[in-house]
Formats: structure tokens, sequence, C-alpha cells
């Protein structure tokens, strides 16, 4: 992905890193304005470490967005109904951790934990969370993709903000 990134959006004030988020990283304290995790933190083991990085490194105030699978339906499956039309989702384990191994575009481990272990980091870490949002495909995409309808009953994901203090 980082590589696809390098690529893509090539800028002068654009700079790549690779990392190991599970570690304390080599940015000076209070270096950034805003740190954006963009589907990330459910495919690192431990989110606290990374999560006092983030505090670490923001200036105050700062800003600190990052959107995940919504944990509460990421590996539910859909149920349909007579017309094999999804209807709703079976949720079983949701306060649980667990981990589990996926193939979208390669091998990853997806970890879940529930939204509260998020909330409880964050505060931790001396941040507290300005917004949080469960956003769904816009009216244009569904008359685009009608098929994915299902999306606006129930969110996929979650987009929260967080700000340093």
């Amino acid at each position: 992905m980082l590589g696809i990134a390098k690529c893509k959006h090539v800028h002068d004030n654009i700079q790549y890193y690779e990392m190991d988020l599970t570690r304390k990283s080599a940015f000076k304290d209070k270096s950034f304005d805003i740190v954006v995790a963009n589907m990330l933190l459910m495919d690192i083991p431990k989110i606290e470490l990374f999560i006092f990085e983030v505090a670490r490194v923001l200036k105050k105030p700062g800003n600190f967005v990052f959107s995940i699978t919504h944990p509460c339906f990421f590996l539910s499956n859909w149920e349909g109904d007579e017309n094999n039309i999804k209807m709703y989702k079976k949720i079983g384990n949701y306060l649980n951790d667990g981990v589990e191994e996926l193939n979208f575009w390669g091998k990853t481990l997806h970890y879940h934990r529930p939204l509260s272990r998020y909330m409880d980091a964050i505060e931790k870490a001396g941040m507290y969370v300005s917004s949080f949002r469960e956003p769904v495909p816009s009216r244009e995409l569904i008359e685009l993709h009608p098929e994915e309808e299902y999306h606006n009953r129930i969110p996929s994901f979650v987009v929260i903000m967080a700000k340093s203090i």
C-alpha cells in the first residue's frame, strides 16, 4: 500500500515512512498538527502504544483522525430475506477481543476489539473524541450501485477524530 501511495500521490509536502507501529517512533515530541490513520488500527495487535505515540507527536492542540472497519459489524455475516436481500447482521461476541486471518490483498491479521477499547486508549493518552461518524454511501453512489443499498442500514466503517489537549 505504501508503494501505491508513493506512486499515486507525489507532492513536495508529502513524505512517506515505513515504520513498525508497535514501537516508539523517531519523531520528535509535538511535531505534527494532524495524524491520519486510514484503515490501520484494526490491523495492529496493540493499539495503546501507537495511540500514545500519536498523542506524543501531536502539537497542542492537534488532531488525530482515524478510520476503522466497524467492529460491531465487520466480522458478522449478512442475513437475507426470502429473496436473498441482505437485511441484517447477527452480532455475537462483540465485546471479546479476537484475531482473524483475512486475505483481501494478501494475508493480513484483523484484530477485533470493541469501540470502548479505542475510546479508552484515546482517553489514557490524554486526548478526547471530538467527532464520531459512521459514514454510509451517498445517494449518488447507491444510484450507481443499487445492490449496495444495504450499507445505508448498517455502517461498515467508523471515522473518529480525537484532539490532543
